[in-house]
């Protein structure tokens, strides 16, 4: 088999690690850029990678040359990267040229424009599905604690239509439901202000949600919870979380059984055609 070179962009979290360790394990050469304002693993990641550099998120004509250079052939988008920094970054000629193109800058906007401009330089995209698939559940109740058994399905079932009608506007991911209704729906501020905002609003009765969106581009931004999210939840209150089965990558999952456990918290994975 031909040695791939893969460049992962690397942002906030364990995600471009494990995907860093997915391909050496494929055997390809593997080329690091971290991302200055996000990314959280640099030594560790720095010591698995064949190439490594640290860019800030505005150069993109630097990161282009670096990828010409090295004769990249795949990459990957990991970790998160906060749509914020829009408003707070300097950006390079290249990047504010890319920008100027998109008419609403938006999660899959910039992302899609992003992958237009690797196309270009004959750089195919790695599906996140695949590199990650040994840590996205299937179908499963992780705790003793059932939303059906509380009485929940029907709210699970709508916050799951709900949500995918945010996503489908490229708004978000999550949302936060009880009885009674919505409480709280992703936007900018990402998955954990709003989980702590809707759970907080309703202690004791807020269930957080978190889907695919309905077109989901299986390239990038897939739905992804850890321990940081159910600890979250259960600081401010929340019954607990629901994610897609299939869709949703979920980081140390032993580590978040436990505690969901410890907490007594719902926490499933769920098929849409289950509801």
């Amino acid at each position: 088999m031909t040695k791939r070179h893969v460049a992962i962009i690397a942002g906030y979290g364990s995600l471009p690690l494990i995907g860093a360790k997915y391909v050496k394990e494929k055997g390809d050469e593997l080329l690091i850029i971290a991302l200055k304002e996000s990314c959280t693993l640099n030594e560790e990641l720095k010591q698995i990678a064949d190439y490594y550099y640290e860019f800030s998120v505005g150069l993109a004509g630097k990161m282009l040359k670096t990828l010409k250079k090295h004769k990249i052939t795949h990459a990957l988008l990991s970790g998160k990267v906060e749509i914020k920094l829009l408003h707070s970054t300097r950006f390079d000629l290249k990047a504010l040229l890319i920008l100027a193109k998109i008419t609403f800058k938006s999660t899959d906007s910039i992302n899609f424009a992003i992958i237009n401009e690797l196309k270009k330089i004959n750089i195919d995209m790695l599906s996140q599905k695949e590199v990650y698939a040994s840590i996205i559940p299937k179908s499963m109740q992780f705790t003793d604690k059932s939303y059906c058994e509380a009485g929940l399905k029907e709210t699970v079932k709508e916050g799951f239509l709900f949500a995918k009608h945010i996503g489908a506007l490229d708004l978000g991911q999550s949302i936060v439901i009880s009885r009674q209704g919505i409480l709280a729906v992703e936007s900018a501020e990402g998955t954990d202000i709003t989980f702590a905002r809707g759970s907080s609003l309703a202690k004791g009765e807020a269930l957080c949600i978190k889907t695919g969106k309905a077109y989901q581009d299986e390239r990038f931004d897939l739905p992804t919870v850890g321990l940081d999210t159910l600890k979250n939840i259960a600081e401010n209150g929340g019954l607990g979380l629901i994610m897609e089965s299939g869709e949703t990558i979920v980081v140390d999952m032993d580590k978040c059984v436990e505690y969901a456990k410890e907490k007594g918290l719902i926490f499933s994975a769920v098929s849409k055609d289950e509801l």
